[in-house]
């Protein structure tokens, strides 16, 4: 099993070994999807954030992100966290970054406790203070913490992106690139409002697909594929000409496979 099975082994098993209820599992993935998923109307009755404020968050928490060595659904949880507060309670745009930092902070928390063998430790309040250079305090950091958690009624679960990528790469040839240009793909997405309302299940099937095209030029479109699935990997595709600098940057390396490369050169040629 090469180093990608491996981390996609924790939810993977976690299917597998429970054949007998993996029907009932499956539901409830798709029940969680559509209960988790933020409502872009909401989103955009926000008197003082806009989506390109939230694009510039989501940069600040993808670094982050990165700075803090997190696993992947860390990251695809924390902007699930921060749209669907948003989708439900106004936002001051002072406090927008305060939400952001807590949000990183609450999905540290939440989840699988290891990745490729490490033991994770959660982020401390310590650590949110030094992110956001002491301009809030520990009471501050705590107050916003039970705001998401009150104004999401408690719910923290949502089956993010990364964990359907996982399910859909297992037993693929090539794995290791072919995930990393999955992963690339699928992290771009968060920046733009357009994929913000997407079940996470759509974007990771996309992301699949057009990784594919990318990297072997031809891709198996089934008779079955949904209509949001072609609209999505279209919309994904046109954003690939200007990817975000800390995205680009993350899968510009030789354990990435150079994937974002590969994605300018296609694109060139």
């Amino acid at each position: 099993m090469d180093q990608n099975q491996t981390r996609a082994s924790g939810f993977i098993d976690t299917l597998w070994e429970e054949d007998d209820y993996l029907e009932d599992i499956i539901d409830h993935l798709a029940y969680m999807e559509d209960v988790t998923l933020p409502s872009i109307l909401m989103i955009e009755k926000q008197e003082q954030i806009t989506w390109d404020l939230r694009s510039n968050l989501i940069d600040f928490v993808t670094r982050s992100h990165q700075h803090f060595r997190l696993p992947s659904h860390v990251l695809f949880l924390s902007i699930n966290l921060i749209d669907r507060y948003c989708s439900r309670k106004q936002v001051f745009e002072e406090h927008y970054w305060l939400l952001g930092s807590v949000a990183l902070f609450v999905a540290s928390k939440y989840g699988d406790k290891t990745d490729r063998g490490r033991n994770l430790i959660p982020l401390s309040v310590r650590d949110i203070r030094k992110l956001c250079h002491d301009i809030f305090d520990e009471h501050m950091i705590a107050q916003m913490e039970v705001s998401i958690l009150y104004t999401l009624d408690w719910v923290m679960g949502h089956p993010t992106t990364d964990h359907y990528l996982d399910f859909l790469l297992v037993g693929e040839p090539r794995g290791g690139e072919l995930a990393s240009m999955a992963a690339y793909l699928s992290e771009i997405s968060l920046y733009h409002p357009e994929f913000a309302g997407i079940k996470p299940s759509v974007i990771a099937t996309s992301c699949c697909m057009l990784a594919k095209s990318i990297l072997f030029g031809t891709v198996s479109i089934g008779t079955n594929t949904e209509i949001v699935v072609m609209e999505t990997l279209n919309s994904l595709w046109k954003r690939l000409r200007q990817p975000p600098p800390a995205i680009s940057d993350k899968y510009s390396t030789q354990s990435q496979h150079y994937v974002a490369q590969t994605v300018f050169y296609r694109l060139a040629g």
